[in-house]
């Protein structure tokens, strides 16, 4: 216990006769070894942790003794560990706010004047500090639980239980083989309207699902659940039970076991879905499983199954570790350091952390501060990305939430507790001090500036096999996978039309000629005309026999044969300038790679060096950009970009090989050639530019993404 030993103000509450009030539930819990007492209201729906000491003093307020006999009996007995004057006073008046006394009048001391404006402050503040989280109890559901209690019971549990491990395995066996599938959706196919109103009721369901599991396991260690209702998050109703029951528990297993009951029921129901999504055809079954894998799988994960956000992974880490309060506390271990370390001040524990509570709270508060604040700004970007009002809203709620709130906390506390004031002076230097660290660490520091995109091994244009006039495929002059030379002849197509007119001309040729001779013997004055014709019947006659070649493919550059097999060709009708195979050289130095529109400046004004890394080979060499394709693109250069086959870049589901977002095509040449590279295989592609600070940085993103949305660029 902390403070001095004898209280000013203990001639003022020594002779009252506390006494707890009736119908509360205690129950004797251990944390790391050591016993602890919870007191629960079931009324108010209210628990409280007391250590041993202190419960000496709570355990004896029956109204039959005062306070000064209870005090002295808890110093005989206690000796060296019993509570000061001033710990017996604080703890009267939290008895007092917690509504667990039975009297009637508590001297209003100053610090019980102090507390109680403060609660009285905090319950009306409470809704504008959270407007996006409103409780609507709506129904008892204790009768309804009690009936279907004998499902979760006894034997029944355990089958339960099996039935989990045995879903959720077999679901994590399949799941590799369909993750590229599940994972082909972009943020607009997810956050599109019509997905979203398919999503409400998936998502209502599974909530509902997830507090009757709650409810289900409280109910199978004889827990009470008389609450159930709606909490509306972002104005959203999601339903909630009331397991707060489950704090009694002596068991932590039990405790545990009732928090991870949602948990284990969102992961059940998603192990079920994912063998629905694969087994139904497209259409709305199958988009409502993959919206449930979503919803459970998403927050289960990210939000409601982790420890470091206060949802029932946070409760159930705690009661496995026996550290309540886990967050609170670490916060004030982390106060209490920072005031000892930085400024100086004393502190007086009531109760010492153990050694491996010290390294819970060590790593648990900034992990947790950051996570929480990482995880409000993702989702809130994401959603802007489909709705910039909302998620800019919904950003600078947390930005406010995370940073502002907690740091105007800290100041009122710096400013407000008598403690400090000796050492205001040093840590308002040390506060300048910080704050210029961070100022320097933002915009003075310069930080490599660079950009990873992706791209793939690209052919020259002369090793595309495309006929210069279309016809039907009549011979396969060279076995595919063959080495062939500059020039060598490919395929011999055919066209009966043009070899009919070719004949044709030749004919007119002759013909033409015929008449020429006539008419210098003859008929002088139709010489001009003859020549003319004649000139016209040759000229048609050129083109047609151009035409007649152009039916012969040939190698554009020495290099290995590209082409169907022999079979498949022979017959098939190729278009004029189709693509009907490639001659693929031993080395090439050529990559096409997309990056998206917002680096065009960058590469234009601020480009220094590149490299690159073929997918399948670990080694990294030098390129350089040789060419930007100056018009913004909507066309893939291979669909191996798309993020459906593996690649980075989002695309149309309607039409696969359109980017949703334009890119700028870079060509670039490697110092060194490729050896045995895999044509339109992919190329992960490092651009260098530099270095700049890392506020500038964002400052840049954040102005692009709002030009972008308001249509300024």
């Amino acid at each position: 216990m902390s403070g001095a030993f004898h209280s000013q103000l203990w001639y003022r509450v020594a002779p009252l006769k506390p006494a707890l009030k009736p119908g509360l539930d205690i129950a004797l819990h251990r944390y790391l070894g050591k016993p602890w007492f919870v007191i629960r209201d079931p009324v108010a729906a209210t628990h409280h942790r007391f250590t041993a000491e202190t419960y000496a003093i709570v355990g004896a307020m029956t109204g039959d003794a005062t306070l000064e006999e209870i005090w002295q009996a808890a110093c005989d007995r206690l000796g060296p560990r019993a509570p000061s004057q001033d710990d017996v006073v604080r703890l009267l008046i939290q008895l007092y706010q917690s509504d667990l006394l039975s009297v009637d009048l508590i001297p209003l001391t100053e610090e019980l004047v102090l507390r109680m404006g403060k609660q009285r402050t905090q319950k009306r503040l409470k809704f504008l500090k959270n407007p996006m989280s409103i409780p609507l109890p709506l129904f008892d559901p204790d009768r309804l639980l009690e009936a279907l209690a004998p499902l979760v019971r006894g034997a029944a549990g355990w089958v339960w239980m099996v039935a989990f491990l045995a879903l959720t395995l077999s679901a994590l066996i399949v799941l590799p083989a369909s993750w590229e599938d599940l994972t082909a959706q972009g943020v607009r196919e997810i956050l599109a309207l019509q997905n979203l109103a398919l999503m409400a009721p998936v998502y209502i369901s599974v909530k509902a699902m997830h507090e009757l599991a709650h409810g289900l396991a409280l109910k199978r260690y004889g827990g009470e659940c008389h609450e159930v209702g709606l909490m509306f998050l972002v104005f959203f109703p999601v339903p909630y039970v009331d397991a707060s029951a489950s704090a009694a528990f002596p068991s932590k297993r039990a405790r545990a076991l009732v928090g991870a009951a949602g948990i284990m029921a969102e992961v059940a129901m998603a192990s079920a879905a994912l063998f629905l999504w694969r087994a139904a055809e497209p259409g709305l079954l199958r988009d409502a499983a993959w919206n449930l894998m979503l919803i459970s799988g998403f927050s289960t994960l990210a939000v409601n199954g982790n420890p470091l956000l206060k949802f029932d992974g946070y409760y159930v880490f705690s009661d496995l570790i026996e550290i309540p309060n886990l967050g609170q506390r670490a916060n004030a271990w982390w106060g209490k350091v920072l005031k000892k370390r930085l400024l100086s001040t004393p502190t007086q524990d009531a109760r010492r952390e153990t050694p491996f509570e010290a390294r819970v709270f060590f790593f648990y508060a900034p992990l947790a501060f950051v996570y929480r604040l990482a995880i409000m700004i993702s989702i809130s970007l994401y959603v802007a990305s489909s709705y910039f009002v909302v998620g800019v809203a919904l950003a600078c709620m947390s930005v406010f939430q995370g940073l502002i709130l907690p740091a105007f906390k800290v100041l009122k506390h710096f400013f407000t507790d008598l403690r400090l004031a000796e050492k205001r002076g040093r840590a308002a230097w040390i506060g300048g001090g910080v704050i210029a660290l961070v100022a320097l660490a933002l915009f003075a520091v310069p930080m490599p500036l660079r950009h990873h995109v992706q791209g793939v091994v690209w052919l020259p244009d002369n090793a595309y096999l495309r006929p210069e006039t279309g016809g039907t495929v009549a011979r396969v002059l060279v076995a595919p996978s063959t080495r062939v030379t500059a020039g060598q002849p490919i395929l011999q197509l055919e066209d009966s039309d043009l070899v009919t007119r070719q004949k044709a001309l030749a004919a007119e040729v002759a013909e033409a000629r015929q008449t020429l001779r006539i008419a210098q013997v003859s008929d002088r004055t139709g010489i001009a005309i003859a020549a003319e014709t004649l000139r016209q019947a040759e000229t048609e006659l050129a083109r047609a026999d151009e035409a007649l070649a152009g039916l012969t493919l040939r190698a554009g550059l020495d290099g290995r044969v590209d082409l169907p097999p022999a079979s498949d060709m022979v017959g098939q009708y190729l278009a004029q300038g189709s693509t009907a195979g490639h001659i693929l050289p031993a080395t090439t130095r050529s990559i096409r790679a997309v990056a998206p529109e917002h680096m065009a400046e960058l590469i234009d004004r601020r480009y220094v060096s590149a490299e690159i890394r073929l997918a399948l080979r670990p080694a990294t060499q030098r390129a350089a950009v040789t060419r930007i394709v100056p018009a913004l693109g909507r066309d893939l250069p291979s669909p191996v970009l798309a993020r459906a086959n593996g690649g980075q870049i989002a695309t149309d589901p309607t039409t696969p090989d359109s980017p949703v977002d334009p890119l700028i095509v870079l060509d670039l040449d490697t110092d060194t050639p490729l050896p045995d590279a895999v044509f339109n295989g992919r190329v992960h592609v490092r651009l260098d530019f530099g270095t700049e600070p890392l506020g500038y940085r964002g400052w840049r993103a954040l102005r692009r993404s709002f030009l972008r949305h308001f249509g300024d660029v």
